[in-house]
C-alpha cells in the first residue's frame, strides 16, 4: 500500500501583516525577518499588551511617541479622545439605555435622535473579567418605550451574571468621518490628505479607534492640524479630546477597567492597555513611527538562529546610524544617562574629502570621569576630525570636532551596557 504524505504549511508573510493576535496555537512565520511566532488565542489578557522589540533607546523613544514628549505643538504627536454617549450597563435580558431617555439614549448630533434607530446603529460589547466579545447586531433586538430604547437578548445571547455591557452609539465609520471633518482632510482619493483617514493604510493612516471602549486617538502632523482637531463640535461623535498629558483613555470605563493611568512603556518594553483593540492600535502606531518593532504580546516569539535575543536588560545594540560632521564645527552626536550605560563600543567609518577612515572607539565612565580610546586606520589624512567624551547633567556625551573646511560623512554603530 502506497504511503501518502500531506504537507502542512503554516501562516507566513511579511512581519507587518502578522495577525494581531494569531489564533490559539497558530504558528506565523515572518518571511522578511525570519522570525517565528505562536498565538495564544483571542481570549487572553495578554492581548491587551504591546511588546516592543528592543532597539536603541526603545523605552525613551516610545515614551516620547506616546506622550508627545518633544512633538506636542508641531508634528507626530497624538490626541486621545473618547466618544460621546458611551454607556456601561449591567447584564440582563432587557436592558434600557439611560444616557438620554428623551432621545432614545442618543447624544447630541446623532442622526437617529428623532427616531429610526436600528440594531446596526449600536455597537455592543460584553466584558467578562476584562475580556471583550462584541455582539453581532443579529444577536439582539431593539424595542422602544416612547423615546426610551431597550436592548433585548434571548437564549444563549443573554449576557452572563457578572458581565458588563458597553454600548457605543456611534460606529467606527461615523467616528472616523467626524475626525476627518474636524481635520479638514479630503474625501477625494486623488488628494494626499484622503489617505490620512484610511485605516487599512499603515503608512499614512492617522485615526485609531477602539469601538469596544468608546475611545481612540488621532495623530497630527502639523500645528494647524492639531488646532483643527481640538476645535469642539457638539454635533460630532468626539467628546473629550486632548494631549496624553491631560487625558488618557485607559480606565475610561471604570466599571470595566478601574485603573486610570497614562499610556506608558515599562522597563521590559511592554505597554499595558485595556483591550485587544487598543493594543492593536498602539502597536500599529508604534510600527508606523519606528518601523516594525512591536506586536500584541499574546503572539509569543519563538527564537531561531536568525532571530536570537541580541540584548539583555542592561545591554543595547543600535542599528547603523549616519551623521554629517559640519565643516569647522563641533557638536554632540549622542548622549545617554550614566545610570543606564557606562561602557560604550562605537564602530565607525568616515569620509573627509577623498580620504576614508574606519575605527573603533571605546569609552568608559564612572559617572564623573570619562576615558576614550580611538583605534583607527585611514587612507589619507583625516586628523582634522576628532572625537571626545564628557559628562553633562549625569549623561555621557559623545562629541565631535571638525577643523576641516569640508563636511565629513560619518557612519556608526553603538554597543553600550551598564557595568555594575
Amino acid at each position: 500500500m502506497a504511503t501518502t504524505y500531506t504537507r502542512i504549511k503554516n501562516r507566513r508573510g511579511l512581519k507587518i501583516d502578522l495577525p494581531q493576535p494569531l489564533a490559539d496555537g497558530e504558528i506565523g512565520l515572518a518571511t522578511d525577518t525570519r522570525e517565528v511566532y505562536i498565538g495564544a488565542g483571542t481570549q487572553d489578557l495578554l492581548n491587551a499588551d504591546v511588546q516592543v522589540t528592543p532597539f536603541l533607546n526603545a523605552q525613551s523613544e516610545v515614551t516620547d511617541d506616546l506622550s508627545n514628549g518633544t512633538s506636542s505643538s508641531t508634528n507626530n504627536g497624538i490626541l486621545n479622545f473618547n466618544i460621546a454617549g458611551t454607556e456601561v450597563l449591567n447584564p440582563g435580558s432587557n436592558v434600557a439605555l439611560a444616557h438620554n431617555t428623551t432621545h432614545f439614549g442618543l447624544p447630541t448630533g446623532h442622526p437617529k435622535r428623532s427616531g429610526g434607530l436600528t440594531e446596526s446603529d449600536l455597537v455592543i460589547t460584553k466584558f467578562i473579567n476584562g475580556i471583550p466579545t462584541t455582539y453581532d447586531p443579529t444577536q439582539y433586538t431593539l424595542t422602544f418605550d416612547s423615546t426610551k430604547t431597550h436592548i433585548n437578548f434571548t437564549g444563549a445571547n443573554i449576557p452572563e451574571v457578572g458581565s458588563k455591557l458597553l454600548v457605543s452609539k456611534w460606529t467606527k465609520e461615523q467616528i472616523t468621518e467626524h475626525v476627518r471633518a474636524r481635520a479638514g482632510w479630503s474625501t477625494s482619493n486623488s488628494v494626499a490628505s484622503y489617505h490620512k483617514w484610511q485605516y487599512g493604510n499603515l503608512t499614512t493612516n492617522q485615526v485609531f479607534c477602539d469601538i469596544t471602549t468608546g475611545t481612540g486617538f488621532v495623530q497630527f502632523v502639523t500645528a494647524p492640524e492639531k488646532a483643527a482637531l481640538l476645535t469642539a463640535n457638539v454635533n460630532d461623535a468626539i467628546s473629550t479630546i486632548n494631549e496624553p498629558s491631560t487625558y488618557s483613555f485607559l480606565g475610561e470605563n471604570s466599571a470595566i477597567h478601574p485603573t486610570s493611568r497614562p499610556i506608558a512603556i515599562d522597563s521590559n518594553l511592554k505597554v499595558d492597555l485595556d483591550t485587544p483593540q487598543q493594543a492593536f492600535n498602539i502597536s500599529r502606531f508604534i510600527n508606523k513611527k519606528r518601523g516594525n518593532v512591536s506586536r500584541v504580546a499574546s503572539n509569543i516569539e519563538i527564537f531561531t538562529e536568525a532571530s536570537y535575543p541580541r540584548y539583555q536588560t542592561n545591554q543595547y545594540v543600535s542599528h547603523m546610524q549616519t551623521a554629517t560632521l559640519t565643516a569647522s564645527g563641533n557638536g554632540t552626536l549622542i548622549e545617554y544617562p550614566t545610570a543606564e550605560s557606562n561602557v560604550y563600543k562605537i564602530d565607525y567609518s568616515l569620509k573627509l574629502g577623498s580620504n576614508f577612515r574606519t575605527g573603533t572607539i571605546h569609552i568608559t565612565t564612572d559617572g564623573t570621569n570619562t576615558v576614550i580610546n580611538d583605534i583607527q586606520v585611514e587612507t589619507g589624512a583625516t586628523s582634522d576630525v576628532t572625537f571626545s567624551a564628557a559628562i553633562s547633567s549625569s549623561k555621557l556625551q559623545f562629541n565631535y570636532a571638525n577643523a576641516n573646511s569640508s563636511n565629513a560623512n560619518l557612519s556608526y554603530k553603538i554597543e553600550r551596557w551598564l557595568q555594575a
